[in-house]
């Protein structure tokens, strides 16, 4: 697993914080999870975007870690999004949990950027003008 926090081609908002996760996520690696997301977390995100276009496989310890995130930090008034395009490992993860529909998932940071908040009015948007 790698956690990577710096920014590639695209300039990250204010508010924002990107994890960008790679290669195999699964029980041995919880723990490197959970201390990357709270990590971020700790920043008070607005919207907190996971790239998890390179995960080659993903089992429920992910999964559990990212619900919690999502409960966390909606319970915070942000968003969390999935950033892909989502692979295949991680898309049969999601869809065999029936937590498809529980994520926000765009398919590329550009898209990750457009996310509103939850009650945001159009003209509250979070990116920079």
């Amino acid at each position: 697993m790698t956690d990577e926090r710096q920014p590639h081609a695209t300039e990250i908002p204010p508010g924002m914080t990107v994890l960008r996760f790679r290669g195999d996520l699964d029980f041995e690696d919880a723990s490197s999870l959970a201390e990357a997301i709270q990590g971020a977390l700790a920043e008070n995100p607005r919207v907190l975007a996971i790239d998890v276009s390179a995960i080659t496989f993903a089992d429920s310890s992910m999964l559990r870690t990212l619900v919690e995130t999502q409960q966390h930090i909606e319970d915070k008034s942000g968003t969390m999004v999935l950033v892909g395009p989502i692979t295949p490992p991680m898309r049969r993860l999601l869809e065999i949990t029936a937590t498809d529909e529980l994520f926000t998932i765009v398919e590329n940071m550009s898209q990750a950027m457009t996310v509103r908040l939850p009650g945001s009015a159009p003209e509250d948007d979070h990116r920079q003008r």
